[in-house]
């Protein structure tokens, strides 16, 4: 009597897609010591009658092979090349039969990380483009469990998973299932197999509440010294000792929550069970008697820079969600040190930042998978890891173990790596630039790789909107297209690759442009750049696009200009560069020198009364005025047709207020970070046009005052600032005064010189 049904490994069942191209390894368990048969058959998709000669069709392969003692199995299959047609498998071993239908052969691609790869299609919309009904055919997802935890589980397991058990392909008929999919995936698959025309399968794990760390395998931690010593330093490098005693930790407070329940049902009836509360407190780690303490959720290490900069004691491990509250817990005589948790609890690691957690639930089921390639994004919380290029190799080296082919003949068959930059959203306001210098660190990394890689960034799409996971889908199916199917498509980003002088002026030729820049009028100045001198200030610059391929910059009171910024800044509102392919070009630095970078002087340009920004640091992004009247009363817009420079100038129709009217720039929003500094320049100049020829007078706050001459052309005003030291701005008032108590003004630009 059988005994031991046949289980396959956990990537192969009904609506599978398998990689095409390469040899794959099926494994799997039936009964011991058994004879276990494999049989593929292919059937064309159309319908069509196919000859029994035809060896194409019908049954193309057929394997036998004995099982070991355990009941292990496992077949090679041959490389196939990608179809619409229809393949089964079929498994015999003894009385036992699987037969598994509706297969395809195509590409297969990993998605994992976090942000907007894991925005589930219900919580998304897509653009109103009509969808193609053969294309909706190719597309196939498998979709484990998104935390890792399937049914019945709470707590992490501290062996790897061998099998997904709530886990398969579905296809976009199977629409409740399809309502969890990541909505970035459908976009991908949907825009690459639109392409291809062949089948495109995506096995999304991503997950929201996760980080890098995750994903990254114990032997894969061993083997890159450098990581694990930098975990180390972290407090987050887990031994298999160490993992043991975390999952105690969750095991017991699993419990708590349990006992924790029953208590408040007992106290709802109005009982009193002073043991049950005592027990609580003790599976939390607590004191009976002592207060309720902050959960530990990042430990770092006493050596650590952190804990050094904070004056802490050494040989006192502390969490950064403590230190940043450090100051603010009251001291009560020391009671905090004095009654510390135990040291398991005091180092305790929530699963966001938990070693390998996701490389045992998620990953390591799926060994032996052949794949094209791998799509990923970083959490906020990545921003917290300092070497963040040898995480990114830790998580290379996983997948390598993992997933199929591992030995490349054919360079068409090496799979390719995808990365999403972090978006501005993330931007943590008490270290601004970090998520710049974290994108840059990405792009480094990709340059080193030896696979194909490439990256793809949101910033230009700072507004939200439920689109924006399905816009990502489709940047990442753009460069997957370049890397593997067509070279005269971008395999990245564009990217700055060379620059010419002329004069005072520099010449940027990009890489991945291929057909060119997305400009609406190539006369029209491109914002985002900023220029610095010998002085290592930057400026904001003027920028115009040469024949679609390149972009000229320059400002005209640097002569010898030796360093330029695209879109450096937290919040690149204005970085809008795209390709003719819609791949916004990725904020760069030609260099990584101290230097004081330019601030947000959007509003300096005069061509606009709106741009994106944050309100406060909590806020969503939102559009925000540019400017507002304080005094008398205004009509504020925009003409582009009387200007000088850029591509249009204030129209200010005032109502005087006792002879003044007053408007001022809107500095308070917390993405501006006032107070504005701008460094190297003492005098403010302001570009005016006087359309009545009549007798004003301007006054800026902080500059001093000077009259507007009666005349009919375009008349820069040059104010001295009045106090020491560089400009600083937490507020920029200006007047005008006027006799009448109506009248215009136009101004052109403001600029700090």
């Amino acid at each position: 009597m059988q005994i031991n049904p046949i289980v396959l490994t956990s990537w192969l069942s009904d609506k599978a897609v398998f990689q095409q191209g390469i040899e794959i390894t099926i494994r799997g368990k039936a009964a011991p010591s058994a004879t276990i048969t494999f049989e593929v058959k292919k059937d064309p998709t159309d319908g069509r009658k196919v000859s029994k000669l035809d060896t194409d069709y019908g049954v193309i392969l057929s394997l036998e092979t004995t099982t070991n003692s355990r009941g292990d199995f496992s077949f090679k299959m041959p490389a196939y090349k990608a179809s619409s047609d229809t393949y089964t498998f079929t498994f015999k071993c003894l009385t036992d039969q699987i037969v598994l239908s509706d297969i395809r052969c195509g590409d297969v691609w990993v998605f994992l990380g976090s942000d907007f790869l894991s925005v589930p299609m219900k919580d998304a919309n897509a653009t109103k483009t009509p969808l193609k009904r053969r294309v909706m055919n190719y597309l196939r997802f498998f979709t484990p469990s998104r935390s890792g935890l399937e049914k019945d589980e709470t707590i992490y397991s501290e062996e790897p998973k061998d099998h997904l058990k709530d886990a398969h392909w579905i296809k976009v008929t199977d629409t409740t299932e399809l309502a969890d999919v990541s909505s970035s995936a459908f976009s991908f698959a949907y825009t690459l197999s639109d392409q291809i025309s062949y089948p495109v399968g995506v096995v999304d794990l991503s997950y929201a509440d996760s980080t890098i760390i995750n994903w990254i395998s114990p032997s894969a931690m061993d083997s890159v010294e450098a990581l694990k010593y930098d975990c180390m330093l972290m407090g987050l490098y887990l031994d298999d000792e160490g993992y043991k005693k975390l999952l105690e930790i969750d095991r017991r407070r699993e419990k708590a929550n349990d006992l924790e329940k029953e208590l408040k049902d007992v106290n709802a009836i109005g009982d009193i069970d002073i043991g049950l509360a005592d027990e609580v407190k003790r599976l939390k780690g607590e004191d009976p008697d002592d207060v309720a303490k902050p959960e530990l959720d990042f430990p770092t290490s006493s050596s650590s820079t952190l804990n050094s900069s904070k004056g802490h004691k050494e040989n006192i491990t502390y969490s950064s969600a403590q230190q940043l509250d450090f100051d603010m817990l009251k001291d009560k005589g020391g009671s905090y040190q004095k009654k510390s948790r135990e040291e398991d609890e005091k180092n305790y690691i929530s699963p966001k930042f938990r070693m390998s957690t996701l490389y045992r639930t998620k990953l390591y089921p799926l060994r032996g998978l052949g794949v094209r390639g791998f799509c990923f994004s970083p959490n906020a919380g990545e921003l917290r890891f300092g070497r963040y290029d040898l995480m990114l190799m830790g998580l290379m080296t996983t997948l390598a173990e993992v997933f199929e082919p591992k030995n490349v003949y054919d360079d068409e068959q090496m799979p390719s790596a995808l990365f999403v930059a972090m978006h501005p959203n993330d931007v943590d306001f008490s270290d601004p630039y970090g998520v710049l210098e974290f994108n840059e660190n990405i792009v480094a990394f990709t340059k080193m790789l030896q696979m194909p890689s490439g990256i793809v960034s949101l910033h230009d799409l700072l507004l939200p909107d439920k689109t924006i996971s399905f816009t990502l889908g489709t940047r990442l199916a753009t460069i997957a297209l370049g890397i593997h199917f067509s070279p005269k498509m971008s395999k990245s980003s564009p990217e700055p690759n060379d620059i010419e002088i002329a004069g005072n002026k520099r010449i940027i030729r990009f890489s991945n442009l291929n057909s060119g820049f997305k400009v609406s009028d190539a006369a029209s100045e491109i914002t985002g750049f900023a220029i610095a001198g010998e002085d290592r200030i930057f400026y904001p610059a003027h920028a115009k696009c040469l024949y679609g391929m390149c972009v000229m910059v320059w400002r005209d009171d640097i002569e010898e200009p030796v360093s330029i910024t695209y879109g450096f800044t937290p919040f690149p509102h204005d970085a809008t560069l795209r390709n003719g392919e819609d791949l916004p070009v990725l904020p760069f630095r030609f260099d990584r020198d101290p230097a004081y970078f330019a601030p947000d002087l959007s509003f300096t340009h005069c061509d606009s009364l709106e741009f994106v920004g944050k309100a406060t640091a909590d806020s969503d992004f939102e559009v925000l005025k540019i400017y507002r009247t304080f005094k008398g009363n205004g009509i504020i817009s925009v003409d582009n047709m009387h200007k000088l420079t850029g591509s249009a100038s204030l129209r200010i129709r005032y109502e005087t207020d006792k002879s003044l009217f007053g408007f001022e720039p809107c500095l308070m929003y917390a993405s501006l970070f006032a107070p504005i500094e701008v460094y190297g320049r003492d005098k403010i100049q302001l570009t005016i046009f006087n359309p009545e020829q009549k007798h004003k007078k301007l006054i800026v706050e902080g500059f001093g005052e000077a009259d507007i001459k009666q005349q009919l052309t375009w008349q820069t005003v040059t104010l001295d600032y009045e106090e020491e030291g560089p400009i600083s701005l937490t507020s920029l008032k200006i007047y005008i005064e006027d006799s009448d108590r109506n009248g215009e003004i136009y101004i052109d630009s403001i600029s700090f010189v």
